[in-house]
């Protein structure tokens, strides 16, 4: 009875030279799947995208900075040095603020009408703080003329940049008879308020407003308003002078 022949069982390790039982070639060691390669590369990835997204704002607020726009404040009709501001003058309109200019914001027109402009705007320039204050002199062909008012003679809540008409009641001449160089025109006079302050605290007159007119008519309103012979009425921004 013979023998059956035996072989011996494939155990997969390799022999201490490194190849495989059957004389194959050497196997490749494999480190097993899992977790943990995955694991250490998740602050990687974390940091590639806080990166991506901190670029993506960086851009997003510069392009805002120099793309920026806002209503702003030009003037609408050509203006002298010390004319003073309304609201007919001034229009909004739509600007990119990212180019180093310093407009005023539309929305602070209530700011600055009633005060003058220090130097000479043509139609259509852009109104910047710089431009505003007084120049020393009333335009070319106005003056500005002081107006002691006593209850009755000025609307109340009358402010600086108002449009006003100049009301002579009688004479401005202090014997009841006009004088030459000092009728009064029948017609009121149109004006802009440039102040109105109160009185002195000794003085029976309640406020001192100074009004900017035509230069012909400034003599005789500064007669009329010595003898107390004058008013004011607030009229439409819109009226022209």
């Amino acid at each position: 009875m013979s023998r059956l022949a035996t072989r011996p069982l494939r155990t997969g390790r390799s022999t201490t030279n490194g190849s495989s039982p059957d004389g194959g070639a050497p196997e490749r060691h494999r480190p097993p799947l899992g977790r943990r390669g995955t694991t250490r590369n998740v602050p990687v990835i974390a940091l590639g995208v806080l990166l991506v997204v901190g670029c993506a704002l960086g851009f997003s607020s510069a392009w805002l900075r120099a793309g920026g726009r806002e209503q702003v404040l030009v003037v609408s009709t050509d203006l002298a040095a010390g004319q003073v501001l309304t609201s007919a003058d001034l229009r909004s309109v739509q600007l990119s603020t990212g180019n180093g200019l310093s407009p005023i914001p539309a929305s602070a027109a209530s700011s600055v009408i009633g005060q003058p402009v220090a130097m000479p705007l043509a139609s259509g320039s852009l109104l910047t703080e710089s431009d505003l204050g007084p120049s020393g002199l009333p335009p070319s062909g106005q003056a500005v003329v002081g107006l002691a008012l006593k209850p009755g003679q000025y609307p109340p809540g009358l402010t600086a940049g108002a449009r006003v008409l100049v009301v002579v009641s009688g004479n401005s001449g202090s014997s009841g008879s006009s004088t030459s160089g000092s009728a009064v025109a029948d017609a009121p006079i149109e004006a802009t308020a440039v102040s109105a302050d109160p009185a002195p605290v000794n003085s029976s007159d309640s406020v001192v407003v100074s009004v900017q007119l035509a230069e012909g008519n400034a003599a005789a309103v500064a007669a009329a308003g010595s003898t107390g012979n004058v008013s004011l009425v607030i009229v439409s921004s819109g009226s022209g002078s």
